[in-house]
């Protein structure tokens, strides 16, 4: 059985009010939504006021925000000509991107998922091509995260 469906099961189960859902990874309230954020509203608002047209952008998104978000990741002070940027669908397609980058770039790489991970990672992985080793994240004996 997956370990993190079965951790999900476990906070629906337990009937403590003040519990905190930390199996998925999206923030709900008490009341078990998923609100929209005031500041996600507002980028929304701001997308829209800009928006001008409804074209394809191409393999590889938005080529402002990428470089964006390599200042925001890489800093300043990096040579944002040796850096490369490239928008994915979602977690998992950027997962299956990194990987066949890897399988491309670095054939005999190993990857090191945590156990637990999400049940998608390692399929993904695997089916790149990769040579994939687990190391444990949570040491039940002491309650630690390793």
């Amino acid at each position: 059985a997956d370990k993190i469906l079965a951790l999900i099961g476990l906070y629906r189960a337990d009937p403590r009010p003040d519990k905190v859902d930390l199996g998925v990874g999206v923030y709900k309230d008490r009341e078990g939504k998923t609100p929209v954020m005031r500041a996600v509203r507002e980028a929304e608002k701001r997308l829209l006021q800009g928006q001008d047209t409804k074209t394809y952008l191409g393999l590889a998104g938005d080529t402002a925000f990428n470089a964006a978000m390599a200042r925001l990741v890489f800093g300043p002070t990096a040579d944002m000509t040796r850096i490369r940027a490239a928008q994915a669908p979602g977690g998992s397609g950027a997962l299956r991107l990194v990987a066949e980058l890897l399988k491309r770039t670095r054939s005999d790489a190993t990857v090191w998922l945590s156990d637990p991970t999400w049940p998608n990672h390692m399929p993904v992985m695997r089916a790149a091509g990769l040579q994939i080793r687990e190391y444990p994240y949570f040491d039940a004996a002491s309650g630690a995260v390793r």
